[in-house]
């Protein structure tokens, strides 16, 4: 297992792979930032729509 590890981070393969897995963590860093956002916004808005509705 651990020469499959050292194989893998040893080629030009492994590092290409390496980079794009960090890209796609910065990716998911990024969704989860924005979608965490949009949801607190779109809460607010949802509250606001039951408030009036309600006529509290």
């Amino acid at each position: 297992m651990m020469t499959m590890v050292k194989k893998i981070l040893g080629s030009r393969l492994g590092a290409t792979t390496a980079e794009y897995a960090l890209i796609l963590a910065l990716v998911v860093v990024a969704l989860i930032t924005t979608l965490n956002s949009l949801g607190e916004v779109l809460n607010g808005k949802l509250a606001e729509i039951i408030q009036k509705l309600t006529g509290n």
